[in-house]
C-alpha cells in the first residue's frame, strides 16, 4: 500500500523564499553604507588618539634625552618605537586605515600628519599635531600646519 503525503508538509514556496530574499536584500542596502560610515568614523578616532600618543611619545623622547645627543625630538617614527614609545604598528607608520608621518624641523620643532591610506575608504579627514599638543584636521587634502583647529 502506497502512503500520500499531505500537501502541506512544512516547506517554503517559491514565493516566500523571494520574499525573504528581497527582505534580506532591503536591510542590505540600508545597513552597509552606515557599516562603512561607522568603520571610517572608529579609524578617524583611532588616529586622533594615535597622534595623541605621538604627542606623548615625543614629550618622553626629549625630556628622556632617549637618544642621547642631547634634548631634541625623534625625527621619525621608527626612532619613538625602538625605545618602545609607541607600538609597533604606528612605529612602522600604519595603522587602521591611516598612514602615520612625522616631521622634525629642528630640535625645538616637530609635526606629525595622519592621511587616510584610502581617501573616501578608510577616511574623510586628514589630522596634524605639532610640538603645541593641538590637533587640527582637513577634509580635502593631506593634513598640514594651516589647518583648521578643532577641539578634540
Amino acid at each position: 500500500m502506497r502512503k500520500e503525503i499531505p500537501a502541506s508538509s512544512g516547506g517554503f514556496t517559491l514565493v516566500e523564499l523571494m520574499i525573504v530574499c528581497a527582505a534580506i536584500t532591503i536591510v542590505a542596502v540600508i545597513s552597509i553604507p552606515n557599516v562603512i560610515e561607522a568603520r571610517k568614523s572608529s579609524n578617524e578616532s583611532t588616529a586622533i588618539a594615535a597622534l595623541r600618543t605621538i604627542a606623548s611619545a615625543q614629550a618622553m623622547f626629549r625630556e628622556g634625552d632617549k637618544d642621547g645627543d642631547g634634548l631634541d625630538y625623534a625625527d621619525n617614527l621608527a626612532d619613538l618605537g625602538t625605545y618602545g614609545l609607541v607600538d609597533p604598528p604606528l612605529a612602522s607608520g600604519t595603522r587602521n586605515g591611516y598612514d602615520f608621518s612625522i616631521a622634525a624641523a629642528d630640535g625645538w620643532t616637530w609635526s606629525a600628519n595622519a592621511d587616510p591610506a584610502v581617501r573616501s575608504k578608510t577616511g574623510d579627514r586628514s589630522f596634524f599635531i605639532d610640538e603645541t599638543g593641538v590637533i587640527r584636521f582637513n577634509t580635502s587634502a593631506p593634513a598640514g600646519p594651516a589647518d583648521p583647529e578643532i577641539g578634540l
